[in-house]
């Protein structure tokens, strides 16, 4: 078990907000908004099962995108 301290959430936020684009930033809002480091999964996996389409970042957020 991981133990996730209060800052990490902030430090994912300051990791992609300094990403040239708008891919970082949309990821680090995504982030704020949803990401719960007691949850499970990653915040990439939190972020894949949002169910916000209000959110008029749902249409640009992460998602999965497999390979042909």
């Amino acid at each position: 078990m991981s133990i996730v301290t209060p800052d990490y959430q902030q430090s994912l936020i300051d990791k992609h907000t300094s990403k040239a684009g708008l891919r970082g930033n949309v990821d680090a809002k995504c982030i704020e908004c949803i990401y719960d480091p007691e949850s499970s999964g990653t915040w990439r996996n939190q972020v894949l099962n949002c169910t916000s389409p209000t959110c008029p970042l749902y249409p640009v957020r992460l998602t999965s995108n497999p390979k042909n």
